[in-house]
């Protein structure tokens, strides 16, 4: 049996550092390390330090030693190895730096244990993939997608770091956007929809309608993009707040998201609902910079819009 080893962090990485390439600089990376940034590190340090992910260009790691630096190219020296891809069916990690992480997560995966769930979540699969780079590493949820939903997913690893983003949400989360397909018709092509009441036991509470705009939080504003007799396909912006609780909101308007049988869907049989992040941005807290992701609308929901719900056909994925 082989003795397992640890991987320790040299001694000569612990410092964090960035260096923005100038146009006399531009040329091969090792050369821009030895002759610039790491100048008093050996050849062969630098080299050990870009092998072993250490270092990262535009906060992608890179390992090509003769990979060419264009002026304006911002070189990291990070403290600790920088993972490798995650190697998930269900889940594609899309970017991370020092501070943040951003992945996407399919239907049929939990973010969080919700206390049922024995299956392993997209949180603790992310914090397994990180530790085994840096032992020490921690990952925090910035927000959260339903188990039978897909989307992005945004993490801090500081819980510091959390707690700024989520008090000060609207300041660096700038657009929320989802598609969703919905059981009956909305008449009018675009709009606003109300957030839900808090309380769900509150038989005095308003339920959730379409309204005219305001700047409540939680509220979207929608956009018909395809109707059928089934029901309709929506893109819905969120403007205000954290929290998304759309299936709530659709599901008090009598208007259910398909495959949310729980919520009234007359499908059950999908083996998830038909809603997903399609659209995220968010301003980096300490470099100001803005980071956009996309995701095409998934073909099924524009399919499912074309299938009778009475069918008893199958159409699981």
């Amino acid at each position: 049996m082989k003795k397992k080893t640890t991987y320790k962090t040299p001694k000569t990485a612990r410092p964090h550092f960035s260096f923005k390439v100038e146009a006399e600089q531009e040329g091969g990376l090792l050369a821009f390390l030895t002759n610039h940034a790491l100048k008093e590190r050996s050849r062969t340090t630098c080299k050990q330090l870009l092998h072993d992910r250490f270092i990262s260009v535009n906060d992608e790691p890179n390992t090509q030693w003769d990979y060419e630096l264009r002026n304006g190219d911002i070189v990291t020296v990070h403290p600790s190895p920088l993972p490798k891809l995650l190697n998930h069916k269900s889940i594609e990690v899309l970017w991370q730096d020092d501070h943040l992480l951003m992945l996407h997560k399919k239907a049929g995966i939990p973010t969080v244990s919700s206390g049922e769930e024995k299956d392993k979540t997209t949180l603790l699969l992310v914090s397994e993939y990180l530790k085994k780079f840096n032992p020490r590493a921690k990952v925090f949820l910035l927000n959260r997608i339903d188990k039978d939903s897909a989307g992005f997913v945004l993490m801090a690893k500081t819980a510091e770091l959390q707690k700024k983003i989520t008090d000060n949400w609207d300041k660096y989360i700038v657009r929320q956007q989802f598609a969703v397909s919905i059981e009956g018709n909305i008449s009018d092509t675009q709009g606003y929809l109300a957030p839900p009441a808090e309380d769900s036991n509150d038989k005095k509470r308003k339920p959730s309608k379409l309204v005219q705009g305001s700047n409540t939080a939680g509220q979207a504003r929608y956009t018909k993009l395809m109707q059928t007799e089934v029901g309709c396909l929506l893109s819905i912006d969120l403007l205000m707040g954290r929290n998304n609780r759309l299936r709530k909101q659709f599901a008090e308007m009598k208007r259910p998201i398909i495959g949310d049988w729980r919520n009234g869907s007359k499908r059950k049989d999908l083996g998830r609902v038909a809603l997903e992040t399609t659209g995220f941005s968010f301003i980096h807290p300490f470099t100001g910079k803005r980071y956009d992701f996309d995701q095409p609308i998934a073909k099924e929901f524009r399919r499912w819009l074309k299938q009778d719900p009475t069918n008893k056909q199958k159409d699981k994925i």
